[in-house]
């Protein structure tokens, strides 16, 4: 990979982002940004910082994750950032929210080390195959698609085993 993917990380726990920017830092092929406390910062973060990917905890004070991902999903910018989604909810509500948005990952903050780390891996991989298929003129968003379907019906499958125990 050429250029280093931008990444902005937002809590409000300070220890938590210190520890996913460290997370996320492990990857040679990551750049962090800027670390948010809150959902507005995040937001004008975001607008000023360009990141390519935003990793954003769903609790958080002035703005929770989902209202800040929806805002800039919203506004008539060009380069909005991929989202990973950091929460402890399993709400089928929120998950259709999620799909709906087309954020890329949705983490469950009990595991969220280990997932962290391989999100940051498969980010890049889908960017790098997603570069290489734009040379080749293929439409990305099928791709896109695709994966967001695959990803939402795993997180759907868990919510339903979850209720079924």
């Amino acid at each position: 990979m050429k250029n280093k993917i931008k990444v902005l990380i937002a809590d409000n726990i300070e220890i938590v982002a210190k520890t996913n920017k460290n997370i996320v830092l492990k990857n040679e092929n990551v750049e962090v940004v800027g670390i948010a406390s809150n959902g507005k910062e995040e937001f004008d973060m975001i607008l000023n910082l360009k990141p390519d990917l935003a990793i954003t905890d769903n609790k958080m004070p002035e703005m929770n994750g989902v209202e800040v991902i929806e805002k800039i999903k919203n506004l008539d910018i060009e380069n909005k950032p991929d989202f990973i989604l950091v929460t402890g909810d399993s709400g089928i509500e929120l998950i259709n929210k999620c799909k709906e948005l087309n954020i890329f990952k949705i983490l469950n903050k009990l595991s969220l080390e280990q997932e962290l780390t391989y999100s940051i891996e498969e980010y890049i991989n889908f960017k790098d195959y997603e570069n290489k298929e734009t040379q080749k003129n293929i439409n990305q968003s099928n791709t896109t698609d695709k994966l967001s379907e695959g990803i939402f019906k795993r997180l759907l499958s868990k919510v339903r085993k979850g209720n079924k125990e």
